[in-house]
């Protein structure tokens, strides 16, 4: 739904906000009658603002329609390259940092390993080296800003990480501050499970209305679209869910935390699990992440065990899934995350057939794979930075 307008002088940007947003929408085009019709404001308004978007050369003019009698409609686009925005994910395994144009399309992509030992300033310059060469191919004055998507919990107010358990080490760091020093550009930092959110709603094909989103990567953390609008919670930092009982299986080596959604469906609990039936070397040393991909290879070739452990574990995230959903009234769960594209396969059609019988006031439950797959929380930096200077409705998170 578009956002509606008003035809009050003083409120000309939001307008202008409102109008660029109803565009963006519309990568085909879109005529200034409909345009009018989507946001509730008059002709003249219309004709004001669409104006000025042309002159700033944010939105062009394309082809010419023609419908029943009267003047043919010009259909407008945005411009893409126009205005670009950085995106940056500090992933405890990897960096990620992105480039995105006006319509929301990926420009470029760069992946870094994040350094084991704890080095916040050494991180900063590394993001700052992406970050530059990300963009290296745009016109510099086009970059309105950089968003940066990291583990919680933050202070939004002051931008700076708040000892986050998933990066030992980084202790109460003043990241906005230092990024800003660094790179020269604005900086909006967010929690990494609210950036990819934003990403999610943001998509250039287009927003899914209010949803669930289930972020599984180190950890799980869920975010919301509600009212069309990223829920945050007070602080900014809403989202903690692996507290959540989903089953009395044992699931934990510490029996205070079996049957908690952390311990059942995450990559490090499913890899000690698999170890301990013997479907992994159970005196395997290897890293997290390589066992969990072997395990999912070997679900891929149809090992049945492997299968098995991995639809058990959806079955499990169905239940932490339908608390949530009932709570907020939603029929609409959208899953993405580092750690969701190979499980996808195995565990999307265990939550679309058992969501619905665990529902209450819902019929029918949509349950959809991110768009995004592993770079949510990138593109959704990212798209921070956009919707600060160009939605109508900002996050309201400060920028340095």
């Amino acid at each position: 739904m578009a956002t509606r307008g008003t035809n009050l002088p003083r409120l000309g940007d939001f307008n202008q906000r409102a109008v660029l947003d109803a565009i963006r929408r519309h990568p085909e085009g879109i005529s200034r009658v409909e345009l009018g019709q989507l946001t509730g404001l008059t002709g003249q308004t219309i004709s004001n603002i669409t104006r000025r978007l042309l002159d700033d050369a944010v939105v062009g003019e394309g082809r010419r329609i023609t419908a029943g009698r009267g003047k043919p409609r010009t259909l407008l686009q945005i411009r893409p390259e126009r205005w670009h925005a950085v995106g940056v994910h500090i992933d405890p395994a990897q960096l990620t940092v992105l480039s995105l144009d006006l319509s929301g399309r990926v420009r470029a992509r760069l992946t870094d390993p994040t350094p084991d030992v704890p080095d916040p300033e050494a991180v900063v310059r590394q993001i700052a080296t992406l970050a530059t060469e990300a963009v290296a191919d745009v016109e510099p004055g086009s970059v309105l800003g950089l968003g940066v998507a990291a583990p919680g919990p933050i202070d939004a107010d002051g931008g700076r990480l708040h000892r986050p358990p998933q990066l030992p080490g980084w202790q109460d760091v003043a990241l906005r501050t230092d990024l800003h020093r660094a790179t020269g550009w604005p900086v909006l930092l967010d929690k990494d499970v609210t950036a990819a959110v934003t990403g999610e709603h943001w998509s250039p094909e287009g927003t899914r209305g209010d949803f669930l989103y289930l972020y599984l990567g180190s950890g799980i953390a869920a975010g919301a679209v509600v009212n069309g609008a990223v829920h945050r919670g007070r602080t900014n930092n809403a989202g903690e869910v692996g507290e959540i009982l989903t089953t009395r299986r044992p699931t934990s080596g510490d029996p205070r935390q079996h049957g908690k959604l952390h311990s059942t469906v995450m990559p490090g609990p499913l890899v000690r699990r698999a170890r301990a039936a013997g479907l992994l070397d159970p005196r395997g040393e290897s890293e997290v992440p390589a066992a969990f991909a072997e395990l999912c290879r070997l679900a891929d070739t149809g090992d049945r065990r492997a299968v098995r452990l991995l639809r058990t574990a959806a079955t499990d995230l169905s239940v932490g899934a339908a608390t949530l959903l009932n709570f907020l009234d939603l029929d609409t769960v959208v899953v993405g995350g580092p750690a969701w594209p190979p499980l996808e396969r195995h565990q999307l059609p265990v939550l679309a057939a058992t969501l619905p019988r665990l529902m209450v006031a819902h019929q029918q439950v949509q349950v959809r794979g991110s768009r995004l797959a592993a770079d949510g929380a990138a593109q959704g930096a990212a798209a921070l930075v956009l919707e600060h200077f160009l939605a109508p409705r900002a996050s309201g998170l400060l920028m340095e």
